[in-house]
């Protein structure tokens, strides 16, 4: 009995754990991914298709398109390279230094058959805006100077599919990037599509790819990619992505270089040939 009675409290201890105890972690090109993050959301729409004081509302019916450039506020460190300015897709993906409205998700790590440039795939995939039910894309910078930070909300969209139209569910996820530390959150709040007649369930990211590329990723490695065409999207979620501090060395190992230096500067001093020896 005392066995039985072990073994059920462990199991309900196991299942009272937050998600954090069971975080992934993902690391690549320089940064690190976790998603041991709380889950927070920021509304920048509204039911009847407005935005909220200070947000503004691009891509409303539109279907693989994207924005001209949009000023951040604020200048972002992304794989070493400073912008100020970003483009939106309606697809889930934000660009620098230039866009793409290719809606066939990819590999972050594989060479694309578009012009390469640095993006952010919060949900890279076939989306829409033109169907019923649908809303469209809207984006905010608030905070501070020096803290400040930019939301972009994909609010409502669906996968597009022309066999079932708006018969599938919409969803809603957002992109945060921060000034300062440089990081970027994707939150995920409703990500089930529902079926499709022809096409795969697009639930949870099942048909998108998510992460961060640089320029010629495919040959230099700079890329983290958290996801491709895996359901792991859940509701209620949040993807961080921060830079990889550079490592500090131990107190030990400057010792070790002190001590290492003087003995090299001991046997110098000991090799030096004599001078001033008159024959």
């Amino acid at each position: 009995m005392k066995a039985t009675l072990l073994a059920f409290s462990l199991a309900a201890a196991l299942s009272g754990l937050s998600s954090a105890a069971h975080a992934a972690i993902v690391t690549g090109g320089g940064y690190t991914a976790t998603d041991s993050t709380p889950f927070q959301w920021e509304e920048l729409g509204t039911p009847s298709k407005t935005p909220v004081a200070g947000a503004t509302r691009v891509l409303g019916n539109h279907d693989d398109s994207a924005t001209g450039l949009i000023n951040l506020g604020f200048n972002f460190s992304f794989f070493n390279q400073t912008y100020s300015q970003v483009q939106i897709t309606s697809n889930g993906l934000l660009t620098f230094g230039g866009t793409t409205t290719n809606n066939s998700n990819m590999d972050l790590g594989q060479a694309l058959p578009f012009s390469t440039m640095p993006m952010i795939a919060v949900a890279w995939d076939d989306w829409t805006t033109t169907y019923s039910g649908t809303d469209g894309v809207y984006y905010k910078t608030q905070g501070a100077p020096g803290s400040q930070s930019f939301t972009v909300e994909w609010r409502n969209t669906k996968k597009y599919d022309t066999a079932s139209n708006s018969n599938s569910s919409p969803v809603s996820f957002e992109a945060v990037l921060y000034e300062g530390s440089n990081s970027i959150d994707f939150r995920y709040i409703d990500m089930e599509t529902g079926g499709s007649l022809v096409n795969p369930d697009a639930s949870l990211g099942a048909t998108a790819t998510v992460g961060i590329r640089d320029v010629d990723a495919h040959l230099n490695g700079r890329y983290l990619q958290w996801s491709n065409n895996q359901a792991v999207l859940t509701n209620n979620s949040v993807v961080r992505i921060t830079t990889v501090a550079a490592p500090v060395p131990e107190p030990e190992t400057y010792g070790m270089l002190l001590a290492g230096l003087g003995l090299m500067g001991f046997a110098s001093r000991r090799r030096r040939p004599a001078s001033n020896i008159t024959l």
